[in-house]
Order: C-alpha cells, then structure tokens, then sequence
C-alpha cells in the first residue's frame, strides 16, 4: 500500500509540475523565481516536519516538503507574474 501511495504522489507531482510550468512560460526569470520558491518551500516544509515528526512519531517529511512546495510556488508567483512572459 505504501508504494501504491507513493507512485500516486509522484504520479500527482509531475502532474502539478507540468500545469505550473504552463502558466510560468518560456521566461528564464520566471522560472527562476518560480524555482526559488519550490526550494524555499521544500526547506521550510522539511523544517516543519521535524517537528511534526518528533510529535506524531511518524515520518512526514515527504508529505510536508510537497505542501512547502506549494506554498512556495503560491508565494513566489505574484512576484514571477510582474516579468513579461516572453522575457529572458
């Protein structure tokens, strides 16, 4: 069942990941910030898991990176929607 779930997770990024690289377009810039705030995320979405972790005795860290991903996206892309689209 854990591999079933995890497939499907994977299965579910790579779905998110095209749709969110649809709307950033061709644009270097864009990509970067969109980029800058994937990475910020996972970093605080793993940062939040430690202390999850520690309290539920469980391993969350996959979970929460995925969500800080998000977040991080939905931060980073009003700041990414000011470049032009066809910028470089």
């Amino acid at each position: 069942m854990s591999l079933v779930s995890r497939v499907a997770l994977l299965a579910v990024l790579i779905l998110v990941t095209a749709v969110v690289r649809a709307l950033v377009g061709p644009s270097k810039r864009r990509g970067f910030y969109m980029g800058l705030g994937a990475l910020g995320g996972m970093a605080a979405g793993v940062a939040a898991a430690s202390l999850v972790s520690r309290w539920i005795t469980r391993d969350v860290s996959v979970i929460f990176a995925c969500l800080g991903i998000f977040a991080g996206w939905a931060v980073a892309w009003p700041f990414a929607r000011r470049i032009p689209r066809e910028a470089n």
